[in-house]
C-alpha cells in the first residue's frame, strides 16, 4: 500500500514499494558518487566501477552463475534479443513454450521473416506448462536449435520445473534459453544445476531494482556466441574503432545506468538477506489465500487453479470486461491491477482468454496477507452487483 492508501496488486509488472534500502541507495549514489563507472581513474568514476563489479559477483551468486559473464542490460526484452538475434541463423529453428510473452515471440517472429526460421510450439498441459514429458516427446521427433522457456507465466504465475527440463535439452544438446523476468527472485534458480544456456532477467520486479535495468547471464559455452546489439564507447581499448573482444565490455556499449545498478544491488541484497527460499514462501502462501478466497465468490474463474511452483500472480475471468472490472477496483477501491493480455497473448490464445484477456491480480513480496482479504472483499462486493 501506497502513502495515498492504495492497495497495488501489479507486482508482475514492477515491484512496488521497494525495499527502503533500493531508494536509499540510490539516492547515495546521486548524491556522493555520481561518476561515470568505467570511464576515467579519478575516485567517482572508480566508486561506480566498483558498484558495477559488485552487482555482477552478487548476481551470480544469487543465480548460480559465472560473474564474468554477467553482462548488464536494461531489462529482460534486451537480454532476449541479444540472445534471439545472435544465436538463431538462417533457416533457424526454435522451440518455444506455449505461455511467451511478446519479449520472447515479438524477437522471434521478426526473424521469422527476416532470416525464414521455422518457430515450433512445444505442446503444454491443460495450463499451457511444458512438462518433461512434452518436451522429451517434442525434442525425440525434431532437431530444433535452441529452447526458449518462460520460467514463470506473466498471466497466471505456475511456474516450470527447470531442472528437469533442463536436463532433458542437455540430453539432446540444445541450448535451454531462459526468460527469467518473472521467477528471478522469486524462485529459486540455479543456471548450473539448470543447465541454463543464457538466463534473462529484469531488475524492476522481484528483483527489486528500479525500472531499466536487468541482466543476461550466460554459460561457458555461450561465452563467443552473443553478438552487440549496439555499438559504441566502453571506456575500454578507446584506440579502437571496433567492439571490444570480451566480455562485458563486448555487449555493453554506452553508458551504464550506474544509479539504476546501485539501486539494483541494493534489491539483491534484500534478496540474499531474506532468501529467495522464504519470499517463495511467502508468495506461495499469498497465492493460495488468494485462490482460497476468490473460490468462494460466485462468477469468479481462476485462471491457473492448481498445485505447483508459482508466484504470487493469478488472474480471473468475470461476466464484466476485465478492462471494467480493473476501472471499478481502481476508482471505487483504490486497488491497482492489470487487465487485458499482459503483452502475452500467446498465453491468452492458450488459455482461451482471447481478445479481452483477463485481470491480473499480482501481489509481491512486501505484501501483507490481510491485503489479500481487501481485495477478494472488493471483488465480492462488485460480483454482488452482477446479475
Amino acid at each position: 500500500m501506497d502513502g495515498a492508501g492504495r492497495l497495488y496488486f501489479d507486482n508482475a509488472a514492477t515491484s512496488f514499494p521497494k525495499p527502503a534500502t533500493v531508494y536509499e541507495a540510490m539516492d547515495s549514489y546521486a548524491r556522493t558518487i555520481g561518476g561515470s563507472a568505467g570511464r576515467s581513474a579519478h575516485a567517482q568514476a572508480i566508486a561506480g566501477s566498483r558498484l558495477l563489479f559488485s552487482l555482477r559477483e552478487e548476481l551470480a551468486e544469487l543465480m548460480g552463475a559465472n560473474a564474468d559473464l554477467v553482462v548488464l542490460t536494461k531489462n529482460a526484452t534486451e537480454a532476449i534479443n541479444l540472445v534471439l538475434h545472435s544465436l538463431v541463423e538462417e533457416k533457424g529453428r526454435v522451440a518455444h513454450s506455449p505461455l511467451e510473452h511478446n519479449a520472447v515471440m515479438r524477437p522471434l517472429q521478426t526473424l521469422a521473416a527476416a532470416r525464414g526460421v521455422k518457430l515450433h510450439e512445444i505442446p503444454g498441459d491443460e495450463h499451457g506448462r511444458v512438462t518433461a514429458e512434452t518436451l522429451d516427446a517434442f525434442l525425440n521427433k525434431r532437431s530444433v536449435d535452441l529452447v526458449v522457456l518462460n520460467h514463470a507465466s506473466n498471466v497466471h504465475g505456475l511456474a516450470l520445473d527447470l531442472t528437469v527440463l533442463g536436463e532433458i535439452c542437455e540430453y539432446y544438446e540444445t541450448p535451454l534459453i531462459v526468460d527469467g523476468a518473472q521467477s528471478g527472485g522469486v524462485l529459486p534458480i540455479n543456471m548450473e544445476a539448470m543447465r541454463i544456456a543464457a538466463l534473462c532477467l529484469t531488475g524492476h520486479k522481484g528483483l527489486f531494482g528500479p525500472t531499466g535495468t536487468g541482466a543476461l547471464l550466460l554459460d561457458d559455452g555461450m561465452a563467443d556466441r552473443i553478438d552487440p546489439l549496439l555499438h559504441g564507447g566502453t571506456g575500454s581499448v578507446s584506440e579502437q574503432e571496433t567492439m571490444p573482444d570480451f566480455l562485458p565490455d563486448r555487449l555493453e556499449a554506452g553508458t551504464h545506468n550506474t544509479i539504476g545498478a546501485a539501486g539494483l544491488l541494493a534489491g539483491i541484497r534484500y534478496l540474499i538477506d531474506r532468501s529467495v527460499e522464504a519470499i517463495g514462501e511467502h508468495e506461495q502462501d499469498l497465492r493460495e489465500r488468494m485462490i482460497a478466497r476468490l473460490r468462494e465468490i460466485d462468477g469468479v474463474e481462476i485462471l491457473g487453479d492448481v498445485a505447483g511452483p508459482a508466484t504470487a500472480t493469478v488472474s480471473i475471468l468475470t461476466p464484466l470486461a476485465p478492462s471494467d472490472l480493473a476501472y471499478l477496483l481502481n476508482e471505487q477501491y483504490g486497488i491497482s491491477v492489470r487487465a487485458g493480455l499482459h503483452c502475452a497473448p500467446r498465453a491468452h490464445q492458450t488459455l482461451g482468454t482471447m481478445p479481452a484477456g483477463a485481470v491480473r491480480l499480482a501481489p509481491g513480496a512486501l505484501t501483507l496477507p490481510d491485503a489479500i482479504d481487501e481485495v477478494a472483499d472488493a471483488l465480492a462486493e462488485i460480483m454482488a452487483t452482477v446479475k
